[in-house]
């Protein structure tokens, strides 16, 4: 395989990591903002604990995918740089408002005003993000005014605006919802706390469902709006496409029989195999209709040097970041035991039963 389709492979693996992860973080806010801030506070100290040790590792694949795009392929990021950057400006606000407002609410806690202040800001940050970041994508697989050379003729303000983009955009925030439904279900779970377990068994289910018919009209309004890329899913794309589709089934049966971890993993597979669906129909385009992969490449020199690079950074930030998941996910999950109460042990005094 040549040093440049390894490279793409390594960006669609992070970009993929991006989206089952940083997508679930977004969904917490997704879930503030659908529930018109009225989460309890139960609620919310469930969220912030599922995201607080891991919400700012998630960013550092997008800005991996960023730069590898930058280096390996400068054509095909200064077009999509040009022909999006307002979306893709909204979508930046979105995560640096994000961010600020998760932490600065936690330093309100003594003021209602500043609780309701950063919670509001914090659920419209996080929908914007993910919703800007589908309408790019949405907004690439319509096809724009990009020419080879990656320079732009089209109106920077509405050629982004498509009924394609504008789906994509919501139907990626429905799947940082599901996410993280399916994500704090086991979370509550493993913390003992079954009432909000069935709470968000509750929600997943129905979100899940929702997915399923917006997932339906996606694929008709994608033959409709981007024939040529409907085309090559139909021919090349669909083994995954129905991947993607019996892996969305198998995570709703999962969480309708209480298999939490089955649910959680069958949620993140069933995005991927959507990424990687497009990703493999689109090839070997990288910004239609004319950038390819071939054409967008840097030299032979700069693609072997960010191949050499990559690999040397894995060495010490992959086992770093498993180190970290394992920490504050899979060792607290193994190690929780139920209440005092649950396991029939004496409670410590001055402890009520």
């Amino acid at each position: 395989m040549p040093p440049e389709d390894i490279l793409l492979v390594i960006i669609m693996s992070a970009l993929t990591l991006y989206a089952v992860l940083g997508g679930a973080d977004f969904g917490i806010g997704v879930w503030e903002f659908n529930s018109a801030l009225q989460t309890t506070p139960s609620e919310r100290k469930l969220m912030a604990k599922a995201i607080a040790p891991v919400w700012e590792v998630n960013h550092v694949w997008l800005i991996f995918v960023l730069v590898l795009m930058n280096t390996a392929f400068p054509t095909a990021s200064a077009a999509i740089s040009r022909a999006l950057w307002v979306p893709l400006l909204l979508a930046l606000m979105g995560i640096v408002f994000r961010g600020a407002s998760f932490v600065f609410r936690n330093y309100t806690d003594d003021s209602v005003r500043g609780q309701e202040l950063w919670t509001a800001v914090f659920a419209m940050a996080s929908t914007a993000a993910p919703f800007f970041l589908g309408v790019s994508i949405g907004a690439l697989a319509s096809g724009m005014k990009i020419q080879a050379d990656g320079s732009f003729d089209g109106d920077y303000l509405n050629d982004w605006l498509t009924p394609l983009s504008l789906f994509t955009g919501f139907f990626a925030v429905g799947m940082c919802a599901y996410l993280s439904a399916v994500y704090l279900i086991r979370e509550a779970h493993v913390a003992g706390d079954q009432e909000q377990a069935e709470l968000w068994r509750r929600r997943a289910l129905a979100t899940g469902v929702w997915m399923g018919v917006l997932a339906a009209t996606g694929l008709v309004l994608l033959s409709a709006q981007a024939p040529e890329l409907w085309d090559r899913l139909s021919e090349r794309g669909w083994p995954i496409l129905a991947c993607s589709l019996l892996l969305g089934f198998a995570s709703l049966l999962a969480v309708a029989w209480r298999r939490y971890t089955w649910g959680a993993v069958g949620a993140a597979a069933t995005v991927a195999t959507v990424l990687w669906g497009w990703g493999v129909a689109q090839y070997p385009l990288l910004v239609p209709p004319h950038i390819t992969v071939e054409t967008a490449k840097s030299s032979p020199a700069v693609l072997l040097a960010s191949l050499y690079a990559t690999a040397a950074g894995a060495v010490l930030l992959l086992p770093s970041l498993a180190w970290l998941f394992y920490i504050f996910k899979w060792a607290k999950s193994t190690t929780a035991q139920p209440p005092l109460e649950k396991r029939g042990e004496a409670a410590p005094a001055g402890r009520s039963k």
